[in-house]
């Protein structure tokens, strides 16, 4: 279905629709309705305006009021429709102007009554708003195409202020890595492997596997036992490097720390201590790592 209906002007002003706010949909019909569909004058802060067929001349807070709406609603709906070509937006010395662009192909006379005299003119409004378009799209600051809504409100008593395109924007945000809690389990080889290479570049002595799982229980037990943010990292293994080579840790876990004494457990406890120590340690000699 294509072609055109007629709607008579002002029809949004009838009492049955007085008690709800504008849709979208609406604030659009009523800037298209309320532009002129002829070159006129309008009166605006003591000045007379001149426009031209498809424009219109109204402030965020004349629209604000009409459409039942907030001024920063109104002010990011006139942004959305700049950013989608459907209007353009300019305010000099505080008169605020809409164009409506294509207006010519909404109200586009269809009917027989159309003349020839009727459609020259039209057609050269048209050229001419194309080589306006053209020309203040290459002119900084008198055009925006991305209004700030949160801005417009506060300067609505004098009149949008309209900003020069961002040619540049931002680059959007990147997204951090989140922290995870320490994790459980023995230490693994290659992060003792990378402890030793760690002290060998800072001259520090070689750690033995008896120290280093001491060093990785200690570390383990004070990281898991922290509540909330504090208990996370986002690389654990840089976290337990740092830690191999900490003073505090070196002092409270020497690299040449002797196994702990027994001469006063139980019989069954030197049993399994006797026991344990025959298990070959992987690093109770200097490693190459």
């Amino acid at each position: 279905m294509s072609g055109f209906y007629l709607m008579h002007r002002g029809w949004q002003d009838n009492p049955v629709f007085n008690d709800e706010p504008f849709s979208r949909r609406d604030a659009w019909v009523w800037l298209v309705e309320t532009a002129n569909y002829a070159d006129g004058v309008w009166g605006a802060k003591g000045k007379t305006v001149r426009l031209q067929r498809g424009q219109l001349c109204r402030s965020i807070r004349d629209m604000a009021a009409t459409w039942k709406w907030d001024r920063s609603k109104v002010s990011r709906f006139i942004a959305r429709l700049v950013s989608d070509d459907m209007i353009r937006y300019t305010a000099d010395d505080g008169v605020c102007l809409i164009t409506i662009c294509n207006y010519d192909r909404y109200q586009a006379q269809r009917d027989s009554t159309e003349t020839a005299t009727e459609t020259t003119p039209r057609q050269e409004r048209d050229s001419t708003e194309t080589q306006i378009k053209e020309g203040n799209e290459n002119k900084e600051g008198k055009e925006s195409r991305a209004l700030p809504g949160d801005a417009l409100p506060d300067l609505a008593e004098q009149g949008v202020v309209t900003l020069p395109a961002n040619d540049n924007p931002p680059e959007p945000a990147k997204q951090t890595k989140r922290g995870t809690r320490v994790p459980d389990g023995d230490l693994p080889d290659d992060w003792s492997q990378a402890a030793n290479h760690t002290r060998e570049k800072h001259q520090l002595p070689l750690l033995s596997r008896r120290v280093l799982g001491l060093r990785w229980e200690n570390f383990r037990n004070y990281w898991g036992g922290l509540a909330g943010s504090k208990g996370l990292k986002a690389d654990w293994r840089k976290t337990w490097l740092n830690d191999c080579i900490s003073p505090v840790t070196e002092r409270k876990f020497p690299a040449g720390q002797p196994p702990p004494s027994n001469a006063n457990a139980p019989p069954q406890a030197k049993r399994q201590a006797s026991s344990l120590s025959e298990i070959p340690l992987f690093f109770d000699t200097p490693t190459e790592v």
